[in-house]
Order: structure tokens, then C-alpha cells, then sequence
């Protein structure tokens, strides 16, 4: 799975490290604050797939910034708390949370629930269709009719986003952090990943399929 970018939301230094590292370590962007406030103004700049949000900090509850998150964006939020009992787990999975996980905690489970929230939000378990073009990402192959190719993980995350948001134009530079994360690589990657896909969608009946915009990125009409 790409590199994700990942808000963690919680007032104690200790725990807010250690998830920061784990996540990190998994290979994900990380942004970490220790306040909901501090939370709902890193998460309104955009760009955020995730919220790990703890439920007890120290100006804005939990609840209410799970609530606002929800109302104002569209990252998935996966709440920490101490608080196990079920009408806690209910009360913020109403607010907005889509998984809930109980402190202490062991890092792995965190990781395999943040995996888990990643797949559903990016649609990586459905198919994206668009244009008679249709992308299955739990094969990664691509088809056209009853035409198809299986295709190099980065090469279909370039066609998957694409096809996912007909019109919108994504820039090199968007493109490199969603495939790479801070790990950027060499400065003409994405328009190699593009040069190969297109082959393979031409090979397929659709060469016309991802336009450039001069000097902006690329789109599918």
C-alpha cells in the first residue's frame, strides 16, 4: 500500500512518540500535536488520510474533535482511548470514529487497524471504473471490455487515483507523495510511471486515456 499521511492526536509525550515511530517506521508521512485543537488545525490544512485521536486531551474532547473532523473533511479516524467499556466505544464511533482501540494497546494491532482503515478509505478492496476502464485493486489488473493486464503496484496507484477523480488534475509533485511519501525519488519517476502506463493502457485499446496539462499534471476526462 502507498505511504499514507497520518495525524496523531494525543496529549501524552511518551505515547504520542511511540505511535509517531511506529507509523513512521511502517513507512507513512506523520504529523503529530498534543491537543485537539492543535489536531483540528493540521487537519484543515488537508491532505490527511488518517486521524489516530486520542478520546481524553486536554482542551477539546475527543468526541467533539472526532465530530468536527467528520463534518469538515473526509480522513478516517481511529480513536485511542482508556475509556473500554461498550457505550464509550459507541458514543465515539456515533461521533464519527471508524475503529476504535483501547489503551494499552499493542503497536501491532495499531498498525494492522490503521492498514485496515487505509484499504477502506482508498476503496482498494472495490473496483474504479471510468470511461469503460475499469481498475481491480485487489488483483491490480486493469480491463477494457474483455481485455485485461495485470499492472506494477505504483504504475495502477497512478491509474487507481486517476480514474477515482475524473477532471481533477494531479500535479508531479502530488502524485510523488502519494506513491512515495517523503521518500522521494528521482525527479522524473512519475513521468516514467505515466510513459509506462500509457503503453500498457494503448496495448489495451485506450492510448488517449490520461492527458497532460501543460505545466499542472495529469487528469482523465
Amino acid at each position: 500500500m502507498p505511504p499514507a499521511h497520518l495525524l496523531v492526536v494525543e496529549d501524552d509525550a511518551r505515547l504520542r512518540a511511540l505511535v509517531t515511530e511506529a507509523l513512521a517506521s511502517a513507512g507513512h508521512r506523520v504529523t503529530a500535536v498534543a491537543t485537539g485543537g492543535d489536531g483540528l488545525a493540521a487537519a484543515a490544512l488537508g491532505d490527511v488520510d488518517l486521524v489516530v485521536l486520542d478520546l481524553n486531551l486536554p482542551d477539546v474532547d475527543g468526541l467533539e474533535v472526532a465530530r468536527r473532523l467528520r463534518a469538515d473533511g473526509e480522513a478516517a479516524i481511529l480513536m485511542l482511548t482508556a475509556r473500554g467499556d461498550v457505550g464509550s466505544r459507541v458514543e465515539g464511533l456515533y461521533a464519527g470514529a471508524a475503529d476504535y482501540l483501547t489503551k494499552p494497546f499493542d503497536v501491532r494491532e495499531l498498525l494492522a487497524r490503521v492498514h485496515a482503515r487505509l484499504r477502506e478509505r482508498r476503496g482498494l478492496d472495490d473496483v474504479v471504473e471510468h470511461a469503460g476502464v475499469r481498475a481491480h485493486a485487489d488483483t491490480r489488473v486493469v480491463r477494457v471490455g474483455e481485455a485485461g493486464a495485470a499492472l506494477p503496484e505504483l504504475e495502477f496507484e497512478v491509474l487507481r487515483l486517476l480514474l477515482a477523480s475524473p477532471g481533477r488534475v494531479f500535479s508531479r509533485d502530488d502524485l510523488e507523495r502519494r506513491l512515495y511519501g517523503d521518500d522521494l525519488p528521482g525527479s522524473n519517476t512519475v513521468e516514467v510511471k505515466v510513459y509506462q502506463l500509457r503503453r500498457r493502457l494503448k496495448a489495451l485499446g485506450v492510448g488517449d486515456l490520461i492527458r497532460t496539462v501543460r505545466g499542472k499534471g495529469y487528469t482523465i476526462l
